[in-house]
């Protein structure tokens, strides 16, 4: 409670803050002190939540990349099934964004074209093509090029080790698609550490 001044007045007290008043204005408004503390907890804030966000964007981009590679793989799969001939999926690898993967008819179409190669020569048609986004690298443990046959299987050659493997990476977290000899294809991770 407040005490009586000489001559009876009271002063005034702000319900809001309990702060006295003498001349009987109420305060409006922060002051700046008040104003400076609440930008000064806004910036902690933020310094806290923007690397958390973009680490967050990064692996966003590895998880869309990794899906992306394990949906060309199907397709290649399905295409061959439905066109009734050979469909490569060739992977190139790399890192920056210069990754990449083409499915094409291998279906030696044009002059110079060699059918079931592996590699898209003469006129062979390009059904799809992916170039992966900046900073994740495409590496491959095994394979390069895969082939599918009329009947959807993988094309198993001499001399190559299955199941073929193929990893995508950020720098700190990585996925591996993995191709089973029915030519499912499967995805794992995220993992973290190195591949």
């Amino acid at each position: 409670m407040a005490q009586a001044r000489a001559g009876g007045d009271f002063p005034k007290v702000s319900h809001a803050s309990g702060r006295f008043f003498s001349n009987g204005r109420h305060q409006q408004g922060f002051s700046l002190v008040e104003l400076l503390v609440i930008i000064g907890i806004i910036t902690v804030l933020a310094l806290i939540a923007v690397p958390n966000f973009t680490e967050w964007r990064n692996n966003q981009n590895l998880k869309a990349a990794a899906r992306d590679m394990v949906s060309q793989l199907q397709f290649a799969r399905v295409e061959a099934a439905r066109r009734d001939t050979t469909v490569t999926c060739r992977i190139t690898p790399g890192g920056m964004g210069v990754g990449k993967c083409t499915v094409f008819l291998d279906n030696g179409q044009g002059s110079g074209g060699v059918a079931a190669d592996g590699i898209r020569n003469g006129q062979e048609p390009i059904l799809r093509e992916m170039t992966l986004p900046p900073n994740i690298t495409l590496s491959w443990r095994n394979l390069a090029v895969y082939r599918f046959t009329s009947r959807g299987f993988p094309v198993v050659s001499g001399g190559e080790v299955w199941p073929p493997k193929m990893d995508l990476t950020n720098g700190k977290r990585f996925y591996t698609v993995t191709l089973q000899a029915a030519g499912a294809v499967q995805l794992s991770g995220p993992n973290t550490g190195p591949i």
